[in-house]
């Protein structure tokens, strides 16, 4: 599956905190609303349509996090919503 643009043929565009297709494959480090950090390599941007719409995020592959509540297993794959992204930086390829 192809996904989508950042931008739509809409007025409206989808705030991707900053992240592209240019990201996707890459090693980051994700810093969430909630506190968690977290290693991630970027699987797949998905925007949607309208920006309201509940599937415009990212899937990733978890590499590492600080979270010790055993919810999310290393290497396993995830998605999470853009609006949860309060930072991230490229660790490499």
């Amino acid at each position: 599956m192809q996904p989508f643009s950042t931008h739509t043929g809409m007025s409206t565009a989808v705030d991707t905190r900053g992240l592209s297709q240019d990201h996707v494959s890459k090693r980051m480090r994700v810093e969430l609303a909630g506190g968690e950090s977290l290693e991630a390599r970027l699987h797949e941007l998905t925007v949607c349509e309208r920006p309201e719409e509940p599937c415009c995020g990212i899937t990733y592959v978890l590499l590492s996090s600080n979270r010790s509540d055993g919810k999310k297993d290393i290497g396993s794959a995830y998605w999470m919503a853009f609006g949860e992204i309060e930072k991230f930086e490229v660790l490499g390829d």
